[in-house]
């Protein structure tokens, strides 16, 4: 949520290169990680981080008031995640229409609200990541940044800054206002389409966002949100893998839910960044293994739906769709159900291989018109929708009639269903028709041997024939076939032509 998307796909923001020009920048990178991060990792021992900075100028009162937020605003930071799929949106539309009226104290006492208490949106996302997307951005997707709007938001974050210095918060929002504003000078190309006064702009941001990060890691409030920056800033200055492992598992120290940083190493394994086949899953396996169990699952879904992972790549990600469906079920069963989710697991499964149109059409009914704009365009969505409503109710009868003939009691049942069924088809065959090969029959057998559906995939006239018998017959509540072990039983038949166009000829 919040990140770039699939629907208007935009190139990361990432150097991805080994250009000169950012080999100074580099350097800095091994000692940064030494005298910076190791001050956020004296901290975890008591998790200080939970507790509100002393000195800052909101707090959270005993009884948890809502930090002087108004009403409506509190609507818009409020509203639920499991029936509307616009709420992540509407979080940070909101805490963005209290950074423009300058309500600093308010945002200030909101993040250490969600900081400190850990709150999570159904299905998992981070409050705490929403809020800083929507102070840290100068438009709300889908609008588009012009530079004015960039010069309004880094104004805004300084007096901030200023307003409330002991506030880890502010600092850490401008500093990613400032990967953002050095992505927007980048732009979306490869690196030799960025002239060098771009170069010089990225370096300059980039390395004042470095700064801000420095300055915030001196504060005694400490946040999952600095290590997600971080991460950004070693990206962008192309420090070495080391380094970057390294950073990573000095996040997950600190905080090992905050799945953004897996989201973020990641991005940096996509091939159009020089990552190698095949890393991707490497790592989603290693990091998930790792942590094993429902929460390893969760972790494996969480980097499967991260928008640089299924819209970063030309073909498809090799990771394991059902570990991915694992993770999305543990997902809702601890923290509840995610439009947003459910949105993205559809997507992954939609467009992957066809026998997932079952899992896909069961969600997409979940869905029913909540799109996430972030995730597919209009038309791709009643693409998706229409194709999984026609194959997953098809394939789901297939693994119904498959699973019942693979029992001991169906295959007894199969040997007294064919016999009558076989002499129906046999009613139907003529001398004219050609010789089709095999082909394939399903039937749902109702309590008393009734006909309840008719499958069948077999194109002529004796088709056409067999199952208007078979809906005839269906419509008459006769009992044409054995009672079956249970109601309603799916049977599958395949039959050669063989057996019956010889009699048809005679």
């Amino acid at each position: 949520m919040g990140e770039k998307n699939c629907a208007n796909p935009t190139e990361s923001y990432l150097v991805g290169c080994s250009n000169s020009s950012t080999t100074a920048l580099r350097s800095t990178g091994a000692l940064l990680l030494l005298t910076v991060v190791s001050g956020f990792v004296g901290c975890h021992g008591n998790r200080s981080w939970h507790n509100g900075a002393a000195g800052q100028s909101s707090k959270i009162s005993a009884s948890g008031n809502t930090c002087r937020i108004s009403d409506e605003e509190e609507a818009g930071l409020t509203v639920d995640l499991s029936t509307d799929v616009g709420a992540a949106a509407s979080y940070r539309d909101t805490v963005a229409g209290m950074l423009k009226e300058e309500k600093f104290d308010e945002i200030d006492c909101l993040a250490d609200r969600v900081r400190s208490n850990k709150e999570r949106f159904p299905g998992g996302a981070w409050k705490l990541h929403e809020l800083y997307q929507g102070v840290s951005e100068p438009v709300q997707y889908p609008v588009h940044v012009t530079p004015e709007d960039w010069d309004v938001l880094l104004k805004r974050l300084q007096e901030w800054v200023a307003a409330l210095p002991k506030s880890v918060t502010a600092r850490v929002a401008l500093a990613s206002a400032y990967l953002g504003y050095a992505a927007d000078v980048r732009g979306d190309g490869r690196a030799d389409t960025v002239s060098e006064g771009g170069w010089k702009l990225f370096r300059e941001r980039t390395a004042e966002a470095q700064r801000l990060l420095q300055q915030a890691s001196a504060l005694r409030t400490k946040c999952p949100e600095w290590y997600v920056q971080m991460q950004k800033v070693a990206q962008n200055m192309n420090w070495s893998e080391t380094e970057k492992r390294a950073l990573f598992a000095k996040a997950n120290k600190f905080e090992p839910d905050y799945y953004y940083y897996a989201r973020v190493f990641t991005s940096d394994l996509l091939p159009k960044w020089g990552g190698k086949p095949g890393a991707i899953e490497q790592f989603a396996e290693e990091i998930a293994d790792r942590v094993g169990g429902d929460q390893g699952d969760i972790l494996y879904f969480q980097v499967a739906i991260a928008n640089d992972v299924t819209c970063g790549f030309n073909h498809d990600p090799h990771l394991s769709l059902a570990r991915i469906e694992r993770g999305f079920e543990a997902s809702e069963k601890q923290y509840g159900v995610s439009m947003v989710n459910l949105n993205r697991i559809a997507f992954l499964t939609a467009r992957t291989q066809p026998g997932d149109a079952i899992f896909a059409n069961n969600v997409m009914q979940r869905i029913g018109e909540q799109r996430d704009e972030e995730t597919w365009t209009s038309q791709d969505f009643e693409m998706a929708k229409n194709f999984v409503a026609f194959m997953g109710p098809r394939l789901a009868v297939e693994a119904a009639a498959d699973a019942n003939m693979k029992t001991a009691e169906g295959l007894r049942y199969k040997a007294s269903f064919e016999t009558p069924y076989k002499e129906l088809v046999q009613q139907c065959v003529r001398p004219s028709d050609g010789d089709v090969g095999t082909f394939k029959a399903l039937t749902s057998v109702g309590a008393k041997g009734t006909v309840e559906d008719v499958r069948i995939y077999w194109n002529s006239p004796a088709s056409m024939c067999v199952y208007e018998k078979l809906h005839a017959l269906q419509l008459q509540k006769a009992t044409v076939f054995p009672p079956p072990p249970k109601d309603p039983y799916w049977v599958r038949l395949d039959l050669n032509w063989a057996e019956f166009a010889p009699v048809s000829s005679k």
